[in-house]
This record gives structure tokens, sequence and C-alpha cells, in this order.
């Protein structure tokens, strides 16, 4: 029996579009192709139901329960890529642009992908799962430090909210950038947050 890393790493070989199952939860999952495997995470251009590049996504490979390579499902979306490219929004946030700017020869997928949101100003979206639950932390890099980064946290339910969280590399089970949710945020911060966002 393969092991998951073994299974993802066979799927980044082949190009082939996985499904990614989490926590043990079988009814949610997160599509895309393997762009990277360490150690410890996983780098994974994810594709949303639409066919469209929905950014990339670092995955602690620990907290991935069940890798599938073939289904009708992941069938269907091949045939919804294609169109996505003939329509011309298969990637429109340039997420290709931005996994080619990631230097991961000299450090971990994790690591790597923090340095270049913090150099480049993106926002990120930070899971963290610190029991049974899983908590997401959405904003921009404030500090990258030895064993922490310091997030500034955005709340678009409250835009004067100014939050700092201090979040262990250590606790982060998943990285989210470029995407149609950190855009977004972007987008918020650009309107009502620029003297803030640096």
């Amino acid at each position: 029996m393969e092991t998951i890393r073994e299974q993802l790493s066979a799927a980044q070989k082949k190009g082939r579009l996985v499904a990614i199952f989490r926590y043990g939860d079988e009814h949610h999952f997160l599509t895309g192709n393997v762009v990277a495997v360490d150690n410890k995470f996983l780098l994974l251009k994810r594709v949303n139901q639409n066919g469209a590049t929905d950014g990339a996504i670092v995955i602690r490979i620990n907290t991935i329960t069940k890798v599938v390579t073939k289904s009708d499902y992941l069938k269907s979306l091949v045939a919804v890529i294609a169109l996505a490219r003939e329509k011309h929004y298969v990637d429109i946030w340039h997420v290709e642009k931005l996994l080619s700017e990631l230097d991961l020869s000299q450090h971990s997928i994790l690591k790597a992908t923090l340095k270049w949101a913090f150099k480049t100003d993106q926002v990120v979206s930070l899971g963290v799962h610190p029991g049974r639950t899983e908590k997401t932390y959405t904003g921009f890099i404030a500090a990258l430090k030895h064993e922490k980064l310091h997030l500034n946290d955005v709340d678009s339910s409250d835009l004067k909210a100014r939050w700092q969280v201090k979040i262990a590399y250590a606790d982060i089970n998943d990285v989210e950038v470029g995407s149609f949710k950190t855009y977004g945020v972007t987008a918020v911060l650009e309107r009502y947050m620029a003297t803030d966002y640096h």
C-alpha cells in the first residue's frame, strides 16, 4: 500500500489531477495538481469546480487522510478545465507565474511560500489546527521571525479592527495564496485599509 506522500509524488510525476481529503472528512475535498512535495508539506495548484485555477495551497501532509486520483468527478473536471482554457478564465490570478517565483531549492515549501508572500506583500490565508477545529487567519504578514510569523489579520465584518496574531510555523497546517479568497481580502485592504497595508 502506497503512503500518502508516495501517492502525491506519483500524481506530480504524471501531472494527474487529485482530490485531497483531510482530517478524516469524507465529504469535503480539494482538487488540483501537485506542484511539489517535501518531507512535511504538499504544494497544490488548486482547481475549483468551474475549472479555474484557484490559487496555490500548501498543505501539511499529516493532515491528509486520503488521496483520490481516479473518479468521475475528476474526469468531469478535465472537461470543465478545457472549457475554462477555451473561454480564457483558467488562470485569471496568474498562479503559474506565482509558482515560478517560489524558490523551493533553498527552503521548505512552507517557508518558501511564506517568504514569497512577505516579500511581495501578498495576502495569505493560514489554517491553524489548535484542537478539534481549524482556525483560519487571513491577512498580510508583518514579520517572519525564527519560529513564528506575525500576521495582520483582516476581519471583513469589522474594518476598524486591527489584530496582529503570532503563529508558530509548527502550528500552521495550510497556507493559501493567489486565490479568489486572498485577492478578495486584498481588494478590501486596498480600499479601506490602504495606510495599514505595507
